[in-house]
């Protein structure tokens, strides 16, 4: 592993670059849905199919990514991904077809998984090592806002130009991005990092089962309230504005884990996050008593969210090896990138069925299950760097 000095204005170009790709893949649909359904009648689900198509991408091509990377070196591997995510929206510019708009959104999804959060932050992390945990939290940091910057930008978009035409600007965003990550050192993985598997004991294998079910449970949580989020700000009777409170949480949450660096050790980070769920939670169930309740469950929860990124991130630093990242969380976070995928389509028949407190009741049953993993991880490792498991198991 390298000991290279991470190039000062790393962490805000590969900001910026998360930034401007989450905003032009992930959360493009919320501001041009409603524009596109009303040209083409398409219903919005038949838009939002198209983004689950994408998610689904993702996990099949994820075991993949550190095999490409091994090969092409973690800067060209993004800088491509990227370059598909502006290709994906030029080219749903010109569909005139459902299917020429779902074939737009698999290579939209190749595009997202070789270029955001997770394929970055392998490369920084085989670049750097234990050392770009800070780096991490500050991309996090600039990325976060993506929605707060391109949905506003979306709808100014629209005021002047037509959704075909927005799109196009957005791929020339697409573009600015790929120039953007350039800061980042190219370089390949070692081939016994990436492409050799080795011999996993029983600590890394039991580690990465928890590891895999406790990401998946959050995704499937986060990704379903945040894409139910208006519909619960609604049934407070809570302005919409107050969607704005999640952003905050999140960006807000972000900038204490920098200030709070070293510190807030990954396991702490895990534990304290994941004991905040079920608190979190409990506050929305209050919250048709209360409206300030609502109004501190989208705050705190847009905040629980922000950290669960930073954890996603960091928390395989501190299971394994540094060089096996990449092919680790390549793995292990399949089952959540499903889960993120099937999410938003439960919460609806969630909310169809038991109603928005049903769903919140739910979903704090599930932040239990998701609570009692955190401490079976960090009790786990624990108890292994004390000796008292062996590694040898």
């Amino acid at each position: 592993m390298t000991s290279r000095a991470i190039p000062r204005f790393l962490p805000l170009f590969a900001g910026c670059n998360q930034l401007i790709n989450w905003g032009i893949s992930f959360y493009m649909p919320g501001t041009f849905a409603r524009a596109i359904a009303s040209d083409t009648r398409w219903t919005q689900p038949q838009l939002y199919l198209g983004l689950t198509l994408a998610m689904l991408v993702m996990a099949l091509v994820s075991p993949f990514v550190a095999r490409l990377q091994s090969r092409l070196g973690g800067q060209h591997v993004v800088t491509i991904g990227t370059l598909l995510i502006a290709l994906s929206c030029i080219a749903m510019s010109c569909v005139h077809s459902l299917a020429g708009w779902y074939s737009a959104w698999l290579m939209m999804g190749i595009g997202m998984r070789l270029s955001l959060y997770d394929a970055l932050f392998a490369a920084l992390i085989t670049l750097y090592g234990q050392q770009a945990r800070r780096t991490l939290s500050q991309v996090t940091l600039a990325g976060g806002l993506a929605s707060a910057v391109f949905w506003p930008l979306g709808e100014a978009l629209l005021a002047i130009t037509n959704w075909r035409g927005a799109l196009l600007v957005y791929a020339l965003f697409g573009l600015l991005s790929a120039v953007l990550i350039r800061p980042l050192p190219n370089q390949p993985l070692t081939m016994t990092a990436a492409s050799t598997p080795r011999t996993s004991n029983a600590h890394d294998r039991r580690s990465g089962w928890l590891f895999a079910a406790f990401i998946a449970l959050i995704t499937f949580v986060s990704n379903g309230t945040s894409t139910h989020l208006p519909e619960f700000i609604v049934s407070a009777g809570l302005p919409v504005a107050a969607g704005m409170l999640w952003g905050i949480g999140q960006t807000g949450a972000r900038f204490m884990e920098v200030v709070a660096g070293a510190r807030l050790t990954p396991l702490r980070l895990t534990l304290v996050t994941a004991l905040l769920m079920p608190l979190c939670f409990l506050l929305g169930l209050s919250g048709s008593l209360l409206a300030g309740s609502a109004a501190g469950f989208v705050l705190g929860y847009g905040a629980i969210n922000g950290l669960m990124t930073i954890v996603k991130a960091t928390l395989p630093l501190q299971l394994f090896a540094a060089e096996d990242y990449a092919r680790r969380t390549g793995v292990l976070l399949i089952p959540a990138q499903l889960m993120a995928a099937a999410s938003p389509f439960a919460y609806a028949w969630l909310d169809r069925a038991l109603g928005i407190k049903g769903a919140l009741t739910f979903s704090l049953a599930l932040t239990v299950v998701i609570t009692a993993l955190a401490i079976a991880i960090v009790t786990y490792q624990t108890l292994h760097a004390s000796g008292i498991i062996s590694r040898s198991l």
